[in-house]
């Protein structure tokens, strides 16, 4: 007779005890903030959650939203965990453009539901308002109720929010119809691409664009220049204009050519002035255009620009700097055509005439030039 032996193998498996912290590490696939715990969400999977304990009003006033008006986007959010103490869905939340979604995100602990926008018109719904002196953009976060079964907690909550601007170079070009701009992309070392923009202003204080296909200015009227840089670190990097001059054709290498700014420093100090440059990612100078470009109705404007590490090397201009040949920078921008206004009027003509005296006069709408001839 067989004998039959029966081993039983015992595998003993520790117990592993994991509460308060580990839990948060261990079982939850991110880390839970301070307001946090980690729960069962299906019987299987483990999530962070809101702790229940929270000392947080029900109060829908009590919301405060947490609002960024950055240099290129506008940002505002919700704590989570107040929200959903309010009764509200974290999920829900999104701009008037309900395609502009929330989404959450960690900041100093906390977990924030955060929006973002650019800011352009229109751009999630956005709306923008002017002043003369500001620009103020308009939007509302929206957030819907909570439903458990068939009870709502709260009726929706409508969040209106606000930045405000003064208008600059930038801010005015978002805001204008059409302006009239250069654009060129900037290789950045180790950053990668920039784009740098040169537009055309009609007041020094930058806010007011030329907005029309073609710019006409009187002979005796100042243009305003500006160029900047976009999406870069301003504290690290700033603009420098290397050279600035004006061709009678599009064409930069015409060998015709009127040097404003030339080794980083203006190039004549009587009819241009430089206000900034090398020191921000804004770079601005004004030139009478049309007493400085010669007998020529019609000019091109191009500008070399770079961007200047502040921290490796001296990015502002010490002028006046040692004049030389221009060399082409590595970037080049270049607008117009910039026309004198009515190439027949009496200021254009006597420009064009030099080494004429002239004198003009308006009688019955007609205008009259006369013309002397000055001996030399």
């Amino acid at each position: 007779m067989l004998e039959m032996r029966i081993v039983i193998i015992l595998l003993l498996i520790p117990c592993i005890s994991v509460s308060g912290t580990d839990v948060n590490s261990t079982l939850c696939s991110e880390s839970c903030s301070k307001e946090e715990e980690c729960v069962m969400s299906d019987g299987v999977n483990w999530k962070c959650a809101c702790q229940k304990n929270l000392n947080y009003s029900t109060e829908m006033s009590s919301l405060t939203p947490e609002l960024v008006c950055g240099s290129n986007l506008i940002k505002t959010g919700l704590s989570k965990c107040h929200m959903e103490s309010v009764g509200l869905n974290s999920s829900s939340v999104h701009l008037l453009n309900s395609s502009c979604q929330g989404f959450e995100d960690r900041k100093e602990n906390i977990t924030m539901v955060m929006a973002v926008m650019g800011r352009r018109e229109g751009e999630c719904g956005t709306t923008i308002t002017t002043n003369g002196t500001h620009v103020t953009y308009t939007n509302t976060l929206h957030a819907v109720h909570t439903v458990v079964g068939n009870v709502i907690f709260n009726p929706k909550a409508d969040v209106q929010f606000a930045c405000s601007y003064p208008l600059d170079m930038q801010i005015s070009l978002h805001i204008a119809i059409n302006p009239i701009v250069s654009t060129v992309k900037i290789a950045i070392t180790g950053l990668g691409i920039s784009t740098a923009k040169m537009s055309l202003y009609q007041t020094p204080n930058y806010s007011e664009p030329y907005t029309s296909e073609r710019v006409t200015l009187p002979i005796e009227s100042t243009l305003y220049v500006g160029v900047f840089v976009e999406d870069i670190e301003g504290d690290r990097f700033a603009v420098v204009l290397e050279s600035c001059y004006a061709t009678p054709s599009p064409d930069p290498s015409d060998p015709v050519q009127f040097f404003m700014i030339q080794n980083r420093c203006p190039n004549n100090q009587g009819f241009v002035t430089v206000q900034e440059n090398g020191v921000s990612l804004n770079s601005a100078f004004s030139v009478e255009l049309f007493k400085f470009v010669g007998n020529f109705d019609s000019v091109y404007l191009h500008c070399g620009v770079q961007v200047c590490d502040k921290t490796a090397e001296t990015c502002t201009p010490s002028c006046p700097a040692r004049r030389s040949a221009f060399v082409k920078s590595e970037e080049l921008l270049t607008i117009g055509p910039i026309t004198c206004a009515g190439m027949y009027t009496a200021f254009c003509l006597l420009k064009l005439f030099s080494g004429l005296a002239g004198a003009w006069m308006i009688i019955g709408g007609l205008i009259s030039v006369i013309l002397h001839l000055h001996l030399l």
